[in-house]
């Protein structure tokens, strides 16, 4: 087996079943996604407030690249949050800690209403962990806080009903603090090794691990329905654990190769694609996700004008003159994001100029089946 120096970027690659992408921008229809995260030790623990300023924190790698989380947990075709989230594991022979920073231009407008312990966080500013101990994919905790430092958490097991959610249970240890700066916000956390009835990982274990973030800033007044959401991997949800990442204790690539093929591709069973370089994820070549979206925009309003051409003729004035005025304005708002700088924001729009385009052409075929069902009547 070809060996790996330690602290170099990724660069396996199997001439089978596993692909490795040294950027995060290549598609991955080839096969099943899987992101890894290195988890190192902490050389002192950290004191858990909320700061995130201990010695043990810095200059640590950081999941970060969020991406926009759809309906249900729907895949958002790799679209970065607008406000980035920072996440950072570690450990020791007594604990897990985990110190999440996240981007917050308006930190008076967080919506921090939720002091009950167990209470429904996810309407609140909030952050959701889960952490399975090991892969298979049968049972996880879940955890969750607000800018409050709101105590959540639960357990999910797999049942012949599918994944349920039950109670924690009582004697949990572990511990939250959190704290707002300028323009952040952050989470610290504690969680001793007994809370997940287990013996502290060895190195080289992978464990089942996904971070969640709900922001509601923007929204502060409006409805719970407003807010953005976002998390560490595509289509990710609370019911499907392998849906989630993986993170792989000891803090070196050595045997990360062995890692690889004997622990997590059995459990996947399929290609797979990895993304990681030491927790460095995700889409970051934002000029090719514009010209992705731009090309899908563009192909959407094309297919549009094609299905509006031939019934045009056909339709009322009024109705004829709104189709061809909502036509226009939307060619122009491509127009203009495809002279916008690349990053979240286009992304985003490009993406609701799709929408809107789609939706257009549901209503021209409706005007289509209207002149259809006539031709057809008369033909009989």
């Amino acid at each position: 087996m070809r060996k790996i120096t330690p602290w170099t970027p990724i660069l396996l690659a199997f001439t089978c079943a596993l692909v490795l992408l040294a950027s995060a921008a290549a598609p991955a229809a080839e096969g099943r996604v899987v992101t890894l995260y290195d988890v190192r030790r902490a050389e002192t623990p950290p004191t858990v407030d909320g700061k995130l300023d201990d010695a043990c924190w810095q200059d640590k790698p950081a999941i970060t690249n969020m991406v926009l989380r759809g309906a249900r947990g729907g895949d958002r075709s790799r679209i970065p949050a607008r406000h980035q989230t920072w996440t950072t594991v570690l450990y020791d022979d007594t604990a897990m800690y985990i110190g999440i920073r996240m981007a917050e231009p308006q930190v008076d407008k967080l919506r921090k209403r939720i002091a009950k312990y167990d209470g429904q966080l996810w309407w609140d500013d909030s952050v959701e962990l889960y952490i399975e101990t090991g892969s298979s994919h049968k049972e996880y905790f879940k955890f969750m806080s607000n800018p409050l430092g709101t105590r959540f958490d639960q357990r999910g097991k797999d049942t012949p009903m599918g994944f349920k959610m039950f109670d924690f249970g009582t004697g949990a240890e572990w511990t939250v603090a959190a704290h707002q700066g300028p323009d952040f916000w952050s989470l610290e956390f504690r969680f001793p090794w007994t809370d997940f009835e287990v013996k502290p990982p060895k190195r080289g274990d992978v464990w089942t691990f996904e971070v969640v973030r709900f922001r509601y800033a923007d929204n502060y007044e409006k409805s719970a329905k407003a807010g953005e959401y976002s998390c560490w991997n595509v289509g990710s949800h609370f019911r499907n654990p392998a849906s989630f990442g993986n993170i792989v204790f000891g803090g070196s690539t050595r045997e990360l190769e062995t890692i690889l093929a004997e622990k997590i591709m059995p459990v996947v069973d399929q290609p797979i694609v990895i993304y990681g370089t030491h927790g460095e994820i995700r889409y970051t070549d934002y000029d090719r996700l514009k010209a992705a979206k731009l090309a899908e925009a563009r192909r959407a309003l094309a297919e549009l004008k094609r299905r509006l051409e031939p019934i045009a003729p056909t339709l009322p004035e009024k109705q004829r003159n709104a189709l061809n005025k909502d036509i226009e304005t939307l060619q122009q708002d491509v127009d203009k994001l495809a002279a916008r700088q690349a990053g979240p924001a286009s992304a985003e729009a490009l993406e609701k100029a799709v929408a809107r385009a789609r939706a257009l052409e549901w209503t021209v075929r409706y005007y289509q089946l209207n002149a259809e069902i006539p031709a057809a009547d008369a033909g009989k």
